[in-house]
């Protein structure tokens, strides 16, 4: 008798596993925004030009500048951009129709309760959009009188707070404050110094931070003078080409520098 077997049922082919678009983490606003004070009483404020929503990429200007007839008012924002852009445009016309009053907007006693309950308003109307910490705005008031030098101000909820030296935002923060701890001295570092420190920590952040990159601006505001200096993406990109690598600049002085003990070598 000749044995019998069932026929082997046809394989049915395992599922091949596909690779899953990952978005970008949220809780922090993906951007790097950064404001240094200058050696002469100005401002460097810095910015990513990215905008991520996890998926797509574009180039966006972060920075936000209002212009009066006795000062200017600069906005970085960290957050969704639609919400920063109404933030902007909201606080613009506040100061501007402050201004045509008659008011010295100028004044931290003036300014600071308008811009606060603009922000009050906004987080009230975009309370389902805005999570706690989404939302950080970097505010320069920058009067064109001689004997005023700008302010900084960070956003904390409706609060802004001023910020005398340095401050930054966004997902980029961590590294920028790392950088800066170690680089930068208030007030002491000369406007081309700054611009390389700048372009670094900026290049640096871009590498690391999700959602930071696209290129980069600074503009300086009132350093030396009360004018504006801009430095747009393709300027801000050769200085970041002309600053070795950190490992390069690192292993360079390690070596010419450190000589470990006998008991450490070999």
């Amino acid at each position: 008798m000749i044995a019998t077997f069932p026929k082997p049922r046809p394989r049915v082919p395992l599922p091949v596993p596909r690779p899953q678009g990952k978005r970008l983490p949220k809780g922090k606003p993906m951007t790097l925004v950064a404001a240094f004070r200058c050696s002469k009483g100005g401002v460097m404020l810095c910015a990513d030009r990215e905008e991520n929503d996890g998926y797509t990429r574009r180039e966006v200007d972060k920075i936000y500048r209002l212009n009066l007839t006795t000062g200017q008012v600069f906005l970085a924002g960290a957050g969704p951009s639609g919400i920063v852009t109404a933030a902007f445009a909201d606080i613009h016309q506040d100061f501007a129709k402050a201004h045509a009053e008659g008011n010295n907007v100028w004044l931290p006693e003036q300014h600071k309760p308008l811009i606060e309950s603009r922000l009050r308003l906004l987080h009230k109307q975009y309370k389902d959009n805005i999570k706690p910490g989404y939302l950080d705005l970097l505010i320069v008031i920058a009067p064109f009188a001689a004997d005023r030098f700008p302010m900084v101000y960070r956003t904390e909820l409706a609060l802004i707070i001023p910020e005398p030296c340095y401050v930054a935002a966004g997902t980029g923060k961590t590294l920028s404050d790392y950088f800066a701890d170690r680089l930068y001295e208030c007030a002491r570092i000369d406007k081309d110094s700054l611009k390389v420190l700048g372009a670094f920590i900026l290049r640096e952040t871009e590498k690391a931070a999700a959602g930071v990159g696209l290129g980069a601006d600074i503009q300086f505001i009132h350093e030396g003078d009360k004018s504006v200096h801009h430095l747009f993406s393709g300027v801000v990109k050769e200085i970041q080409n002309l600053i070795p690598q950190v490992s390069e600049s690192l292993w360079s002085d390690w070596t010419a520098k450190v000589r470990l003990p006998q008991h450490l070598a070999g």
